[in-house]
C-alpha cells in the first residue's frame, strides 16, 4: 500500500524518539508520524480521522489514556488504535481491549519487527471489518431492492390486470368496428406498459444475479417459425417486408434457454420494425463447426433493416442501461431504453454476444452470435419456414358447472375474475378480503363452493392465512392462489404452501379458464368428456410447460415429479395414457412402465420420454408402446396423441 500515516498519542519524548527510530528501522519511506503530546492535542488530531492506525500511551501525564481511547469513536476517528504501556498486566490488556483498542504492546519488549506486525495486523483487520460492513450494506441494500421490485410489481400487475381484463370483456361484447379499434387500442398500450414492466424487473434480476438461464434442447424450426409469424404482423402493419432464410444448413436441435433467446429476437427484430419506414426487415440464421470445440457449433441470428441507421458516435452508448439514441425522434420514443441493455446481458449469459454495424440513413444489421453445444439428437437440415396458417381465433369459454368463491380486495380485480368465471356458466361468489372470504365459507350451508380463488395480499387475512384456516376446519376443496408476483419460484411454494394451484397478474382469460375448468365439472353442453393423461416429468418447467399444451389440445392431466407421486395417483385414477421421462430422481422411468404393467387398471398406452434415443429391443421390453425425443412441443404432442388415439 501507500504510505502509512500514524499518529502517536505519547507524553514522553524518550518514547516519541524511541518509536521514531523503530519505524525508521522498519523503512524509513513507509511510514509518517504525527505526534500529540496532550489530551487537547490528540482530540483535536483524532477529529480529523487523517491516519490508518493510532498509537496511544495508556499513561497521558496524570490521566488514563483508557478514557480518550473510549472517546475517539465519538470524536469521529474510525482507525484502529493500538495501546502502548510501560507495564506487562492481563488486566490493562482486558480494560484496553474492551474499551476499543485492537492491540496491547509492551514498551519494554517493543521492537522494530513486533511494532510492524502489529501494525500490519491492525490495519488488515480494518480493511476486512470495512469489507465485511460494506458487504452487508450491500445485501442489505439488495434485499431492500428487491423487497421494492416485489412491491412495485404487485402495484403496477394489479391496475394492469383490471385494464387488460376488462379490455378483453368488451371485446367479446362489443360488435361495432371503431369501438372494437379503441379498445385494441387500450389492450395495445396495456401490454407495452406491461413489456416495460418486465424490462425493469429483468435488468434488476440481472444486476443481482438472479435472474436463471435454463438451458434445454428444443427443436430450432418451431422456434423461428413461432418468431416470424408474431413479427410478421407488426411489420405488415407497416407495410414492411419481413423475411426469415439461412444461408447454410442448421442443426434440427439446440441447446439454449428458449426463453431468453426468444427475448433478445423478439427485442432486435421489433425495434429493426420500429425504426423502419419503408422497406424490409430480415433475419438470416448460419451456422458453422466451432474451430475450438468438436461438440460445439457458432449459431449466429443476423437482423438487418433498412431503416433510419445509428449515427457511429452514437453506437458505443447502445447498449447502455437507459440509453434511448432515437429520443429526437418523437413519433418512435417510448419505452424504457432497457432492451438493448438486457439483449447484450442476456446474450452474454447464453455464451455469445450481440455486435451491430449500422449507416446513418441506410440501416443497421444486429448480429447475435452463440456458441452452441449440438445436441446428440440434432440432423443438419436445410432451413425453411413451415407453412403453417396463423390462429387468432378468440377463445372459446368452456361450458363448467359449480359454485366459486372469489376472495381479492382490489373490486376490480374482483369482479373481473367472476366476470370471466361467469362466462363458463358456473356461478360466483365474491369475497372483499381472507377473513370475509372464511365468514362466507363457512355460512354456506346449502351449496358449498366447489372451488375456492384467493388473493395472496389481502388485508386481515392473506390468501395463505385464510388457506390454513381452510384447511384447519377440515376444507378439502381445491384453492388457487392469485398473485401479481413473477419471480420464478412463485408457483412451486404457492403448491407447497398448500395451494392447489396458482395464477400470476395481469389475469390471462384463457389461462384462468384452463385452471378453472381443471376442478369443476364440464357443463351439460360439453361436447365430450376430456381423455385423460399422467405426465411424469422431473423439471418443473417442462412439466408446465408440456401440462399446458396438453390442456391447449383438450386433455385433461394430472402432472407429477416421481414415480413414487405417480404410483400414489394410480392408485385411484384411471388414465387413458402415461406420458413419462425416463430420466427420473429415484426409481426411473423404465421402472415405472414395470410396475404398471402389473395395475389392473392399466392405462391403455405408455409414452416414453427420452433426452437420447433409446435402443428399439430395451422399449419393446420395457412396457412403453413408444418413445419420442425431447424436446417435446405442440406438434410432437399432436402426433404422440394421434398415435394413441386419445
Amino acid at each position: 500500500m501507500s504510505k502509512v500515516h500514524l499518529l502517536l498519542v505519547e507524553d514522553d519524548e524518550d518514547d516519541y524518539i524511541i518509536t521514531r527510530d523503530l519505524l525508521r528501522e522498519i523503512d524509513p519511506d513507509m511510514y509518517s508520524l504525527d505526534w500529540a503530546t496532550t489530551i487537547d492535542e490528540a482530540k483535536s488530531k483524532l477529529q480529523l480521522d487523517q491516519h490508518h492506525v493510532c498509537l496511544m500511551d495508556y499513561r497521558l501525564g496524570p490521566e488514563d489514556g483508557v478514557e480518550l481511547l473510549k472517546q475517539a469513536g465519538e470524536l469521529g476517528f474510525k482507525a484502529p488504535i493500538i495501546m502502548l504501556t510501560g507495564q506487562d498486566d492481563d488486566r490493562l490488556d482486558t480494560e484496553a481491549q474492551a474499551a476499543g483498542a485492537v492491540d496491547y504492546l509492551v514498551k519494554s519488549n517493543l521492537t522494530a519487527s513486533r511494532l510492524a506486525r502489529a501494525i500490519r495486523y491492525a490495519i488488515s483487520r480494518r480493511e476486512m471489518e470495512t469489507e465485511r460492513v460494506e458487504r452487508l450494506r450491500a445485501e442489505s441494500e439488495n434485499q431492500a431492492k428487491s423487497e421494492f421490485l416485489a412491491h412495485l410489481s404487485h402495484e403496477l400487475r394489479t391496475p394492469l390486470t383490471a385494464i387488460l381484463g376488462y379490455t378483453d370483456v368488451l371485446l367479446r361484447q362489443v360488435s361495432k368496428n371503431q369501438e372494437k379499434n379503441n379498445l385494441n387500442i387500450i389492450k395495445r398500450n396495456g401490454h407495452h406498459l406491461l413489456s416495460l414492466l418486465n424490462d425493469v424487473l429483468d435488468l434488476s434480476k440481472i444486476e443481482a444475479g438472479k435472474l436463471d438461464i435454463e438451458e434445454r434442447e428444443f427443436e430450432l424450426q418451431p422456434f423461428i417459425d413461432d418468431i416470424f409469424y408474431l413479427m410478421r404482423v407488426n411489420a405488415n402493419d407497416k407495410g414492411l417486408a419481413f423475411v426469415v432464410s439461412a444461408d447454410t444448413q442448421v442443426p434440427s436441435v439446440i441447446t439454449s434457454d428458449p426463453t431468453r433467446l426468444r427475448q433478445i429476437l423478439l427485442n432486435l427484430i421489433g425495434n429493426a420494425i420500429k425504426f423502419t419506414d419503408a422497406g424490409q426487415v430480415s433475419l438470416t440464421i448460419s451456422a458453422k463447426p466451432s474451430s475450438a470445440h468438436n461438440d460445439q457449433i457458432t449459431l449466429s441470428f443476423a437482423i438487418k433493416d433498412t431503416g433510419i441507421g445509428i449515427a457511429q458516435k452514437s453506437l458505443k452508448e447502445l447498449f447502455k442501461p437507459f440509453s434511448q439514441l432515437h429520443a429526437q425522434s418523437p413519433q418512435r420514443s417510448g419505452g424504457t431504453g432497457l432492451g438493448l441493455a438486457i439483449s447484450s446481458q442476456l446474450a452474454e449469459k447464453l455464451g455469445g454476444n450481440i455486435s451491430v454495424t449500422s449507416l446513418k440513413g441506410v440501416g443497421s444489421e444486429f448480429v447475435v452470435t452463440l456458441l452452441n453445444k449440438i445436441p446428440e439428437t440434432h440432423v443438419w437440415t436445410d432451413f425453411e419456414l413451415s407453412d403453417v396458417q396463423e390462429k387468432q381465433a378468440p377463445a372459446q369459454a368452456p361450458s363448467l358447472m359449480g359454485k366459486i368463491l372469489v376472495a381479492d380486495d382490489v373490486e376490480e380485480i374482483r369482479y373481473l375474475v367472476g366476470n370471466i368465471i361467469e362466462q363458463t356458466g358456473a356461478e360466483v361468489d365474491y369475497a372483499v378480503d381472507g377473513q370475509d372470504a372464511l365468514d362466507k365459507f363457512n355460512a354456506t350451508t346449502e351449496q358449498p363452493y366447489d372451488l375456492v380463488i384467493l388473493d395472496m395480499q389481502m388485508p386481515r387475512m392473506t390468501g395463505s392465512e385464510t388457506l390454513l384456516a381452510l384447511r384447519k376446519q377440515g376444507a378439502k376443496q381445491p384453492v388457487i392462489a392469485l398473485t401479481a408476483a413473477t419471480m420464478k419460484d412463485q408457483r412451486d411454494e404457492s403448491i407447497r404452501m398448500g395451494f392447489n394451484d396458482h395464477l400470476s397478474k395481469p389475469i390471462d382469460q384463457k389461462q384462468l379458464w384452463q385452471c378453472v375448468a381443471k376442478y369443476l365439472n364440464q357443463g351439460e353442453d360439453s361436447s365430450e368428456v376430456k381423455s385423460s393423461l399422467l405426465l411424469v416429468e422431473d423439471d418443473d418447467d417442462a412439466r408446465s410447460a408440456t401440462t399446458m399444451l396438453l390442456e391447449l389440445m383438450d386433455v385433461r392431466v394430472d402432472a407429477v415429479a416421481s414415480v413414487n407421486e405417480a404410483l400414489e395417483l394410480l392408485k385411484h385414477n384411471i388414465y387413458d395414457a402415461i406420458l413419462s421421462d425416463l430420466n427420473l430422481p429415484g426409481l426411473s422411468g423404465f421402472a415405472l412402465a414395470e410396475t404398471v404393467r402389473s395395475l389392473a387398471n392399466k392405462p391403455k398406452y405408455m409414452i416414453a420420454l427420452s433426452g437420447e434415443s433409446i435402443d428399439p429391443e430395451k422399449l419393446q421390453k420395457s412396457g412403453f408402446d413408444q418413445a419420442y425425443l425431447k424436446p417435446i412441443n405442440l406438434e410432437k404432442l399432436e402426433t404422440i396423441l394421434k398415435a394413441i388415439r386419445i
